[in-house]
């Protein structure tokens, strides 16, 4: 390591407060350590499997018990004995190798020959869990905009396709039954926040048509406020009450004006793309066709 980097991590307000714990083993005491620790780098040492392949130490007890070594500063680490290397790493790192089940650690021990201050397996899995939660709340910030179209995309090719490939029939039935208000439901729980939600039931059209015994389509128009690139115009569900089949087909605005996708979600998630999508007029009988499609080549 940097001797120059090493010389600057001093940590002196928590080298102070580990004192104050070890003269009275107070909560609040031991929160202010690790309110401490928390946001700062330690020094580990460690050996040198190879060059670029640091391996940190562990400390046995009396009783076999084994715990990562962890110094606040160098003035804190002996000279004897003498680490091949040291790391310069955040706490959080630290927990990382600490709570790993393969490595059997009884825990930390900061400043072993001075301070002494051990935190368990237990703490440590706790504080390790803290900051995994924590780190996974961190969002990226978004405009309302950013936000309306990250939310649509979820839905148009997320939650819908996987709602009628999963639930089939009984999906079909109620989008029949419910038309706009179910749809309307549909979009607006994936807001989470109602004020978050620009639409309303009158934002959306329901056609369900009952096209022969071995085929019902359902049209879905959806809200033109906010349209880009990549959302949805409108999606079409299609169900073969007799095969049990599921079909979901998207018309998707693309960036050239006039020019619309046709694709589909197929069961496993897969969006495929179909090409250009026909005019309006003619997009109910393609959509029959790709429904009806079995997959295999005709010849004449």
């Amino acid at each position: 390591m940097d001797e120059k980097m090493t010389m600057e991590i001093t940590n002196d307000k928590l080298e102070q407060a580990i004192k104050e714990y070890a003269t009275e083993r107070t909560k609040e005491n031991l929160s202010a350590v690790l309110n401490l620790l928390r946001p700062t780098k330690l020094l580990v040492p460690a050996m040198l499997k190879a060059p670029n392949q640091p391996t940190p130490c562990f400390l046995k007890n009396s009783n076999g018990e084994q715990f990562l070594v962890v110094y606040t500063s160098k003035e804190q680490i002996p000279e004897e004995p003498k680490s091949q290397a040291i790391l310069s790493m955040p706490f959080p790192a630290c927990n990382s190798i600490v709570v790993k089940p393969e490595l059997k650690l009884t825990g930390m021990v900061i400043n072993p020959f001075s301070d002494n201050l051990v935190l368990k397996t237990e703490l440590v899995e706790k504080l390790h869990e803290a900051d995994m939660k924590a780190g996974q709340m961190k969002q990226v910030k978004m405009t309302p905009e950013q936000f309306n179209i990250f939310v649509k995309k979820q839905v148009e090719f997320g939650i819908l396709p996987k709602r009628l490939h999963t639930e089939g029939e009984a999906f079909v039935k109620l989008i029949c039954e419910e038309k706009e208000s179910l749809v309307n439901q549909i979009f607006a729980e994936a807001y989470r926040e109602a004020k978050l939600y620009p639409y309303t039931e009158n934002d959306y059209s329901v056609m369900a048509l009952d096209i022969a015994e071995d085929l019902t389509l359902i049209r879905i128009d959806l809200p033109e406020k906010g349209m880009v690139p990549t959302l949805c115009h409108r999606v079409y569900i299609t169900f073969d009450p007799i095969m049990k089949k599921t079909g979901y087909y998207t018309i998707e605005m693309t960036k050239e004006k006039g020019i619309r996708q046709l694709a589909q979600i197929r069961p496993d998630g897969k969006r495929e793309d179909l090409g250009e999508a026909p005019v309006e007029g003619a997009e109910l009988q393609k959509v029959m066709d790709l429904a009806r499609f079995d997959g295999t080549e005709m010849t004449s």
